[in-house]
């Protein structure tokens, strides 16, 4: 077992967020990584907020968009309030952003919407919807429940292909028809605001199913003049664009960064354990008993 110390601890909790993130949406839902630690001592972020969602949450249909014929099947216990937007307008939101971003089809399916409500561990309340379509293709969608803002688009899907396992070391060096991919899409779809002034690469990934199709991808991260940022991923295999981590989703790994690093200071201790420890240790099969 390896111990990640400092800047190596950074570039896990942000620069792999798009990791993070994608093992641990699941069926049920969604359950951030990135929310599933603690972050504080003490609640972050109030019930409610000053920006109201009315407006926001439907101000970008796509014009070619047309209502879906789905169903909506709630899962888990937590309960939404009255500050937060409804169950069924969150997987109307998802419907939409899937179509925009994917185009994808979600007549007669059913889509599981999940709440997520603030606490210690969530720094916002959020609905979480999760669609699967089969078993080598899924869909997830988060966003903040009282807002509209959108969290996260991902496409899940898994090829029976011959896809390599290991990391293309070329694209450590060279990663620009990857970079030129996310800042059209970013451009297109308009994932930040202001104008994109930079496109860095983050980092590769591999994933495979339980049937065993699968898929590689490779993540990189665009920022803007207004100070925004998202992560985008693309398919290795055929540079399909399959998940978006938007700014306000980075912004909470940030926050669970430096809670870590803040935890990391705080559990340290320097233990100093002489020779004569060890040959008493040797001698008598005594314990070594560290006390706080």
């Amino acid at each position: 077992m390896s111990i990640v110390k400092g800047k190596e601890m950074k570039t896990i909790a942000i620069g792999a967020v798009a990791a993070i993130a994608a093992a641990t949406l699941v069926s049920g839902g969604i359950s951030q990584t990135v929310r599933a630690a603690e972050v504080g001592k003490t609640q972050v972020v109030p019930t409610s907020y000053s920006v109201p969602y009315s407006g926001a949450a439907y101000s970008n249909v796509p014009a070619d968009y047309v209502k879906k014929e789905y169903k909506v099947k709630f899962v888990g216990q937590d309960q939404s309030t009255v500050n937060d937007l409804k169950g069924e307008e969150a997987a109307e939101l998802a419907s939409q952003n899937l179509w925009r971003i994917f185009h994808a089809e979600l007549s007669g399916q059913t889509l599981e919407v999940t709440y997520h409500p603030i606490s210690t561990t969530n720094l916002r309340a959020t609905w979480a919807v999760h669609i699967k379509i089969n078993d080598t293709l899924s869909y997830d969608f988060a966003l903040d429940a009282v807002t509209g803002e959108n969290q996260l688009v991902a496409k899940r899907i898994y090829h029976k292909a011959d896809i390599r396992e290991g990391m293309d070391k070329t694209l450590l060096k060279d990663s620009q028809k990857y970079q030129a991919l996310a800042k059209a899409a970013t451009e297109k779809y308009q994932f930040v605001s202001g104008k994109v002034t930079s496109v860095e690469y983050i980092s590769q990934g591999f994933q495979k199913n339980e049937i065993g199709a699968k898929n590689s991808d490779i993540t990189l991260q665009v920022k803007s003049d207004k100070g925004e940022a998202a992560q985008l991923t693309f398919s290795r295999y055929n540079k399909e664009l399959l998940s978006v981590e938007y700014n306000g989703w980075l912004q909470e790994a940030e926050s669970y960064q430096k809670w870590i690093e803040q935890e990391e200071t705080n559990q340290m201790t320097n233990i100093l354990i002489t020779d004569e420890v060890i040959k008493e240790v040797q001698e008598k099969g005594s314990p070594i008993e560290i006390k706080e």
